[in-house]
């Protein structure tokens, strides 16, 4: 076991952690919009250095690795854990990626927590992200199913209000969160070569 699996949370403590209502205001607050948005920081275009998403995204202070308490790296290493499984899902065996949807309780699928946590990863980031939010541009495509689900800081939602009706229903219901996880792959072969660039 690696010291960070070793030092990290179990899922249900780190969750039942988000969930406490503090002044952390972490930017995700389940494990289903963790999972979104460590996606996007592994697919998506690179942060310069991993405190700058992780810090945010949980609420914890940028000098929690050199002053936080033993809970805070706990948690710190909680998220990396999960980056580091989302990453070597995707260069091992990438066929078997899935996002970590939120199961409601009739066994129905709920994809808004994961698509808002990805789509908070990309406000952090959002210069970076710009050419994919262009709405004319070639890849935009690739975030409408991820975007269907999101809303913006006032609630509305970022791709505008549906049309009405029990088939627009039914499409966001069942079927518009199909084709994440065709676009999570096609999202970081895109970014792949600005991110090896980083790594040279």
């Amino acid at each position: 076991m690696s010291a960070i699996e070793d030092m990290a949370l179990s899922d249900e403590a780190l969750e039942a952690w988000l969930a406490v209502k503090t002044n952390r205001r972490p930017l995700v607050r389940t494990m289903s919009a963790l999972d979104g948005f460590v996606t996007a920081a592994v697919i998506g275009p690179p942060f310069p250095d991993p405190q700058y998403w992780i810090c945010p995204a949980m609420g914890l202070p940028y000098d929690v690795l050199a002053n936080g308490t033993e809970l805070e790296h706990a948690v710190f290493a909680s998220v990396a854990k999960v980056h580091n499984r989302i990453n070597e899902t995707f260069f091992d065996k990438p066929e078997e990626y899935a996002p970590r949807f939120t199961e409601k309780a009739d066994g129905g699928i709920d994809p808004r927590p994961w698509c808002r946590g990805f789509y908070a990863a990309i406000n952090l980031n959002l210069r970076a992200w710009k050419p994919l939010l262009n709405r004319s541009g070639i890849h935009h495509g690739l975030l409408l199913p991820i975007l269907a689900y999101c809303v913006d800081k006032k609630g509305a939602p970022v791709l505008g209000k549906p049309r009405p009706g029990p088939e627009t229903a039914h499409f966001f219901e069942n079927e518009a969160y199909l084709d994440i996880t065709l676009v999570v792959p096609a999202i970081k072969e895109l970014y792949d070569p600005m991110r090896r660039a980083g790594y040279e």
